[in-house]
């Protein structure tokens, strides 16, 4: 004879076992999220580390005064005979960002100077 057994609304559940701590999911969402973290952030301390200024070029700062042109400057500031004057208009121009020869009294100039 089979004894069939039917559930009994009646009896007290079991309380269910609550698992205290983090799910497998949590952990490696976590484990991720602080890689990705500390991955950045040494990312942004090496990175402004790495970002030194460049030298400054050798040269010096002169003041133009009334009358001067960037040829009257070139054979002022002239190291030596060897240095073609040409040469060292054009340097002057290309270190101070110059479209024309034209410079104004009062403005300051760098003269770069020759290798």
């Amino acid at each position: 004879m089979k004894v069939m057994s039917s559930h009994n609304r009646f009896e007290k559940k079991q309380p269910r076992r609550v698992r205290l701590g983090i799910t497998r999911g949590q952990a490696i969402l976590f484990l991720i999220a602080s890689s990705l973290f500390f991955y950045l952030l040494t990312e942004l301390v090496f990175a402004s580390a790495s970002q030194a200024e460049p030298p400054a070029p050798k040269g010096k700062e002169v003041t133009v005064r009334s009358g001067d042109s960037l040829w009257t400057i070139a054979v002022r500031h002239q190291p030596s005979e060897q240095v073609d004057v040409r040469d060292l208009v054009q340097d002057i121009k290309i270190a101070n960002d110059l479209d024309s020869n034209l410079i104004y009294p009062g403005q300051t100039l760098f003269i770069p100077e020759a290798d």
